[in-house]
């Protein structure tokens, strides 16, 4: 109430306690001047009611809305999910880029090359020599994700002919075929940096899984929260409109008990006071309501182009009033089984597990196994060449390409080569201290994951608690209200019968208003308590 309201309540009870006494005293009564001023206030609107407040619908619709149409459509169109959806989506991309290190690699290569050498020895073929040489040539390699090795394949070819009268062929054919592969023994074998850095991709991209959970959980309790907060705001705006309705009423009939003599123009002035009060209250809980309803619909709309942006929501649920089972237990089990901030947790143990693999993998000795096959064909057309040195005759090479090529799979000219190769670093000192700085954080991480069931465990009882204690005060303010509409009730009837006064009247009028508000107030407040303790069981 304002103050002057307050003061104008006073100067009622005051006023109309003092005209008996000085009717009884017969003392002088007070100024003309005055008593016309009180009457001309009192009745100045005699005859008018005053109009009653209305909510003025937005432009647009109304459209009926009931809690879970209201969570199903943030669920689709609420922009932060939308956005948030997109986060997990990029985790694809950077783990597709880093599992391209795995992907075969194809490589050919085609070429010529003419070469013009002026020799001086007699050996050359001639004191002027040239050479038309064409390759072409075709690889496949590839890295592989288990064990860590990676093989090669080569198969290359050229063409060559010359003018060197020393050549055996001309032209002439080569192919050869290089297949090798090598095999980390101890470091690299069992993870690597390529493979760590996948295995924490992975894991990384749980984790925003789990984080878009929690976003979803979180604003659909936010909605969920906001219809209700819609429903308080539209049931306290019908509470302020009672309140008013009988402020306005107790105005009327004092109006009329003034005509008939039966009652002091002065306590018009409180029943006044006292209207304007409920009509400033009406107009602000009819604030509210907009508010709320704008709350509401940020919410659940996909833009300003949405349907519902320009419609008038009108909740259709109401507060649950009842009491709803809660089994502690059974939500402790389930929030440590489903809470997305200890999912998260556990997620990161798993990462320092990785990164703690790969760091130990650091200070292991490198030994690779390594292992190549040659194979290799020639063929051409060419002449007899007889050894300036032995006399010799060289029978002269006969065929083409594709004999070259049945030189390979014949296996004419293998080499064989394997090998073991040793790289051992004389100093581990920066690797060793770092696995023991990973063995801590691994410590540190673990330490975490208990306090957060311990916090939870926490949270999810609090929430229980909360569940509880707010039907309890719900219940309270409901017998309130009783009472103080008994009250009120009493006191009109008392006040109708002369046995009461305005004041009572008016203060009977107050605290059921207050009543329902504290009533209203409550259920929200159990509703909320729910909303909580469905959430708190899978994010914070």
């Amino acid at each position: 109430m304002s103050k002057t309201a307050r003061i104008l309540a006073a100067a009622g009870i005051v006023l109309s306690s003092a005209f008996p006494a000085l009717a009884q005293q017969q003392s002088a009564p007070p100024s003309q001047e005055h008593v016309k001023a009180l009457i001309a206030q009192a009745m100045q609107q005699n005859g008018q009611q005053p109009a009653t407040p209305v909510i003025e619908p937005q432009a647009g619709p109304t459209v009926n809305l009931t809690e879970e149409e209201a969570v199903a459509r943030a669920r689709e169109r609420n922009l932060t999910l939308v956005s948030e959806r997109i986060t997990p989506q990029t985790w694809d991309y950077s783990m597709s880029a880093t599992r391209a290190f795995y992907l075969p690699t194809l490589t050919s290569s085609l070429g010529t090359v003419n070469q013009t050498d002026l020799n001086t020895n007699a050996l050359s073929g001639g004191s002027k020599t040239t050479a038309d040489t064409r390759s072409w040539s075709a690889g496949f390699t590839k890295n592989m994700f288990r064990n860590g090795g990676n093989y090669n394949v080569a198969w290359s070819n050229s063409r060559n002919e010359t003018s060197s009268t020393n050549s055996t062929c001309n032209p002439c054919f080569s192919s050869g075929l290089l297949a090798a592969f090598t095999q980390p023994l101890l470091r690299n074998r069992k993870i690597d940096n390529t493979r760590a850095t996948i295995l924490t991709n992975e894991i990384n991209q749980d984790i925003s899984e789990l984080n878009l959970t929690a976003q979803v959980v979180t604003i659909l309790a936010s909605v969920r929260n906001a219809y209700w907060e819609l429903v308080y705001a539209r049931q306290a705006v019908e509470a302020a409109q009672r309140s008013l309705d009988l402020a306005s009423k107790l105005v009327s009939d004092n109006r009329a008990r003034v005509e008939i003599g039966t009652m002091a123009p002065i306590d018009i002035v409180q029943a006044q006071a006292e209207e304007a009060t409920r009509r400033q209250q009406l107009v602000t809980t009819q604030a509210t309501l907009r508010n709320n309803e704008l709350a509401l619909k940020r919410l659940i709309v996909g833009g300003t182009d949405d349907e519902l942006w320009r419609a008038s929501i009108v909740p259709v649920d109401r507060p649950v009033v009842t009491s709803q089972p809660v089994d502690l237990d059974a939500a402790v089990a389930t929030a440590l089984s489903r809470r997305t901030d200890l999912a998260v947790t556990r997620k990161n143990l798993d990462a320092s597990d990785i990164t703690l693999r790969s760091l130990t993998n650091q200070t292991m000795v490198g030994l690779d196994a390594i292992g190549q096959l040659n194979l290799a064909g020639r063929a051409g057309v060419g002449r007899a060449v007889i050894d300036p040195f032995t006399g010799i005759s060289t029978p002269p090479p006969v065929g083409g390409y594709f004999d070259a090529l049945g030189n390979i799979t014949s296996f004419e000219a293998p080499t064989w080569t394997f090998r073991l190769q040793l790289n051992y670093p004389l100093g581990t000192t920066a690797a060793k201290s770092n696995v023991s700085r990973q063995r801590l954080l691994r410590q540190q991480t673990e330490a975490t994951l208990k306090t957060t069931e311990l916090q939870i465990a926490t949270e999810v009882t609090a929430a229980a608690l909360a569940v509880r204690n707010t039907f309890e005060a719900m219940q309270a303010s409901q017998v309130s209200r009783d009472l103080s509409e008994q009250r009120l009730n009493a006191a009109q009837a008392k006040f109708d019968q002369g046995m009461a006064t305005n004041y009572e009247v008016v203060q009977a009028q107050r605290d059921l208003n207050d009543a329902r508000n504290s009533e209203l107030r409550q259920q929200l407040n159990y509703q909320r308590a729910l909303v909580d303790f469905e959430r708190v069981q899978i994010t914070r």
